[in-house]
């Protein structure tokens, strides 16, 4: 009972949390999309605002005004025109150049001047033809040329802002200005001049203070405005709604170091949680570009973000809420359905406990109807069922155990064989070696010892000696004959053998040794194998001495593979692989010599050269093909006889 309950409260509680995360993450995103769509409102404003003093500007140069002024040379009518534009649009300043971009008159102002425009990008474009808008950010000196007045009002002290980088200077005096430019042409088209004319946005609150109005219609949240609308000369504020601690506008504060990095240096949009002057927002920036594609400032709008949490505390605290109840009135009914069924199981435990210790008389007698009596009678045919199936296990471990004895003496008897046949192998080797090393010298002292009788006379008192040494040379002569009688393999027979039989009856053989207990062989023996010509009983020799050999390099485990495969030719073909170590390159075509083992002392060096001997002696070719750490594949190719395996071996029943 406490267990399922423990399931079930972790069921909910995890149900509760994601739901939760599924809450909050919806009204955060939904929060963001909110404020991108803000953002992008902002932003189309601003854009028209260009677009409107864009047009302006060009209405104003493209009369025929401007033309007569400066024809009748009437600096007073010129500059009282420049002035109504300036007054009539909003314009800080408004400039009439000359074709060469030289300034003939500025408003406000008293009468000609004769200087030069600063490299502007705008002027450049409306004296080619052009009449553009954008954002520039205008020097002091630049900005003292238009209307000094402007100087002051762009200079910015700034501040140490939370959450941003401290401010490397203590003020700021460059400006950004919205800038419109158009040329004026005469009536002949000839280009007369430009018209230019701009507002500083620095301390110019009227955008952000329209754009808020807009969005957010004054709404506040526990006495503080809800939404913000702030334009950024660079890093650093210079029109703003939001506003510090003391109720002044938080010009001359600085951006979020993650904002910079995102909008200023790689020139993105960001539109996530940001830090502003005391609070978190959930705030959108949008880089400002100038006419050459330079980021120069920041348009950002953003809404405080306790608006949203407190919106999803709620709704989290009433998802919990509701959780609660459900959960405990879940509790309630499962304990009341539980209560109702284990009663009766609960008077059963202790007749089955007495079972479990291994008493198997003892059944269950139910009084009762019903599903409590069906489960009774289940029960005891189940324990009848249990008696038989313990009486059947007894006599097949019985059983097993004797086939266990039987698989066992047969094992040892097989082992015995293999050991019989190995140290048969080992001792035929031995031979072979013995013969080796003695045979040449006899030869040589039964030689030199015959020499040196025929020199001898016949009453030579050593003659008799010698003639010993003669006859007991010949005798070990014999003796070393019948060594290399021994060692060496019989002339091949004419007995026709099915490959695959004489594979597995090797493998059957020598499967059961220790070597092999880790090894998994895999056999794709070919059907329809034809029959080769050969004694059964060397070729079972070349095999386990291959599969051997295998073995041993796999150093107690891998993968042995026996192919048989017919090629084209008539030829059957058996490739036997294992995985292991494989054989380097520099011995591989010493494999097949005679006392040459590449297991340093543990070979002697002579199992492969014999069967190169046998497959050799029967007609065939045996040859290896190693990949050093991957695998080892010795092919055997014998002659095939004319008549099928399935033939042979219905012959030999």
């Amino acid at each position: 009972m406490l267990s399922y309950l423990v399931i079930l409260g972790l069921g909910g509680l995890i149900t509760s949390l994601v739901g939760s995360w599924i809450v909050s993450s919806t009204l955060m995103t939904q929060a963001r999309h909110t404020v991108g769509h803000q953002l992008s409102t902002a932003q189309t404003i601003y854009d028209q605002q260009l677009q409107c003093l864009a047009h302006a500007v060009r209405l104003s140069a493209s009369g025929t005004t401007i033309e007569h002024h400066l024809h009748a040379d009437d600096a007073a009518s010129l500059l009282d025109y420049l002035n109504g534009i300036r007054q009539e649009i909003g314009f800080d300043f408004v400039t009439l150049t000359d074709s060469e971009g030289r300034v003939i008159l500025r408003s406000p102002g008293s009468g000609y001047v004769s200087d030069d425009v600063p490299s502007l990008s705008l002027v450049e474009a409306a004296l080619a033809g052009k009449a553009v808008a954008a954002t520039e950010m205008l020097s002091v000196a630049e900005l003292t040329r238009e209307v000094p007045h402007l100087r002051e009002r762009a200079r910015i002290p700034l501040l140490a802002t939370p959450k941003a980088s401290p401010p490397e200077t203590s003020e700021q005096s460059s400006g950004l200005v919205m800038l419109a430019a158009a040329p004026v042409n005469e009536s002949s088209g000839e280009r007369l001049g430009v018209l230019y004319a701009g507002i500083l946005l620095n301390r110019n609150y009227n955008f952000v203070d329209d754009v808020w109005r807009i969005l957010y219609k004054d709404e506040k949240y526990r006495g503080k405005e809800v939404g913000l609308v702030s334009i950024f000369q660079g890093e650093y504020r210079v029109a703003t709604v939001v506003r510090t601690e003391s109720g002044e506008r938080a010009i001359g504060t600085r951006v979020s170091e993650d904002v910079r990095e995102a909008v200023l240096e790689r020139g993105e949009a960001w539109n996530k949680r940001s830090f502003v002057i005391d609070d978190y927002y959930i705030g959108a920036y949008e880089p400002i570009h100038n006419y050459e594609g330079e980021v120069v400032g920041i348009l950002s709008v953003g809404q405080l973000e306790r608006v949203y949490t407190s919106v999803r505390n709620r709704v989290i605290l009433s998802f919990f809420a509701i959780a609660t109840l459900g959960f405990a009135l879940i509790i309630g009914i499962t304990y009341y359905m539980i209560r109702n069924i284990t009663r009766p199981i609960a008077e059963m435990v202790a007749a089955t406990r007495s079972i479990a210790a291994g008493y198997f008389d003892q059944e269950v007698h139910a009084t009762s109807q019903g599903e409590i009596a069906q489960l009774a009678d289940s029960f005891n045919i189940m324990l009848k069922s249990l008696r038989r199936m313990r009486s059947d296990l007894e006599e097949w471990g019985r059983t097993l155990e004797e086939k266990v004895k039987d698989r066992t003496r047969e094992l040892a008897d097989m082992q015995a064989r293999v050991a019989q046949s190995e140290r048969l192998a080992s001792l035929g080797m031995l031979a072979a070696g013995v013969a080796h090393e003695l045979n040449n010298p006899l030869g040589g002292i039964t030689a030199l010892t015959a020499l040196t009788l025929e020199e001898l006379p016949q009453d030579d008192p050593n003659r008799e000696n010698l003639e010993e040494v003669v006859r007991q040379g010949e005798r070990c002569g014999e003796i070393v004959k019948g060594l290399l009688e021994f060692s060496r393999q019989s002339a091949a027979g004419t007995e026709r053998v099915d490959v695959n039989e004489v594979i597995g009856d090797t493998l059957e053989l020598i499967g059961k040794q220790a070597a092999f207990f880790n090894v998994r062989v895999v056999e794709e023996l070919a059907a329809q194998l034809p029959a080769v010509t050969a004694d059964r009983s060397q070729l079972q020799q070349v095999f386990m001495n291959v599969f051997m050999n295998a073995v041993q390099a796999m150093e107690g485990s891998g993968v042995l593979t026996v192919l048989t495969t017919r090629n084209e030719d008539g030829i059957v073909e058996i490739q036997i692989s294992n995985t292991g170590r494989g054989i380097p390159e520099n011995e591989i075509d010493r494999i097949f010599d005679p006392f040459y083992s590449t297991k340093g002392g543990e070979g002697t060096g002579l199992g492969l050269s014999i069967a190169y001997g046998i497959v050799t002696k029967h007609g065939g070719t045996i040859s290896v093909a190693s990949e050093p750490g991957e695998q080892t594949t010795f092919t055997i190719r014998l002659p095939a006889t004319l008549v099928s395996a399935e033939d042979v071996n219905r012959e030999a029943q």
